[in-house]
């Protein structure tokens, strides 16, 4: 095995391996390559929460080149963390990060970067539009006080839409098409719509479709792309990030995994393919095939209609 790994530190990598069903089952051989592709690539996957914070979060330089491509507003300053919403979202780990962005213009926006999964990503998306938006007054001050509300998701999967396009903008209109307001502003960001060959992206949104999915697969800066994003690789190297932190990046990889995107339209898909070969053999096969894919045993006995026992004895 070729690897730049210490023996000690190629044996922490495998006991984070080792913690999850999915990836315990894979021959030794497999896990070697898993770890050394992980661990020892040029870049970091932008794709991990970890490794989204570590670029763009407190990296005003960086976060204000992504949003500056987005935005139709001009960003000339970023202050970070200014709207918690603790007793919002205390459980959701797909919040990345809550900045305030001063405009060119001398307005005040609030921007909220997610992960998006499948489930209900719509509804979320506008449940925390409407946190954001309600918790920016107190108690009798002028609804003229509020800031627009941008909700920038990144999504590794496509949805269903009327057109094709990279990134799905949506606000509040009157049917015929007037403007409701600005303060309402939801983006759906889908990578997987970017079908352009690697490095070789023209526009500046597909610039930052192809950075966000294929950081880790860089082996250096695309020439391509000119200086603008320098900074962005710079901050992506994995080899300056200190040890104890590249663990942390090792797992939040693991946590990040495609499991988190099963949604109840896969499982009954998994449902309808194990009963067809019979209601009790299928129920069986059905509940392995969810826990091997990483649900929990309440949610597989509520799709299986085993108990929680006979989950367990799988």
């Amino acid at each position: 095995m070729k690897t730049s790994l210490s023996p000690e530190q190629f044996a922490q990598y495998e006991a984070i391996v080792n913690e999850y069903d999915r990836f315990r089952k894979l021959s030794q051989e497999e896990k070697e390559d898993l770890i050394i592709k992980i661990a020892t690539s040029t870049y970091i996957d932008l794709l991990c929460d970890w490794a989204f914070k570590h670029v763009f979060g407190h990296n005003e330089k960086n976060l204000m080149l992504l949003l500056n491509d987005i935005l139709p507003e001009e960003i000339v300053h970023i202050e970070y963390d200014t709207n918690e919403l603790d007793t919002w979202k205390a459980d959701d780990k797909k919040v990345i990060m809550d900045v305030l962005c001063h405009t060119k213009d001398g307005r005040k926006i609030i921007v909220e970067m997610q992960r998006g999964d499948k489930s209900f990503i719509r509804n979320r998306l506008l449940f925390y539009q409407s946190a954001m938006i309600y918790t920016q007054l107190a108690k009798g001050e002028s609804y003229g006080k509020l800031k627009p509300v941008y909700v920038i998701c990144f999504m590794n999967f496509r949805t269903k839409h009327e057109c094709d396009k990279l990134i799905y903008r949506y606000g509040g209109r009157e049917e015929d098409g007037e403007v409701y307001n600005n303060i309402q502003n939801i983006y759906m960001c889908e990578l997987p719509r970017f079908a352009g060959e690697t490095g070789k992206a023209k526009t500046p949104v597909e610039v930052w479709f192809d950075i966000l999915q294929n950081m880790s697969n860089f082996a250096s800066r695309p020439e391509q792309y000119g200086h603008k994003y320098d900074s962005v690789f710079e901050s992506s190297l994995q080899s300056p990030i200190p040890d104890k932190e590249k663990i942390q990046y090792f797992r939040s990889m693991f946590e990040n995994d495609v499991r988190s995107y099963l949604t109840d339209e896969d499982r009954q898909e998994i449902a309808e393919e194990f009963f067809a070969k019979g209601v009790d053999a299928g129920k069986a096969e059905m509940a392995k095939a969810l826990k091997e894919l990483g649900d929990s045993d309440d949610k597989i006995a509520r799709v299986s209609g085993l108990s929680q026992e006979e989950i367990a004895a799988l």
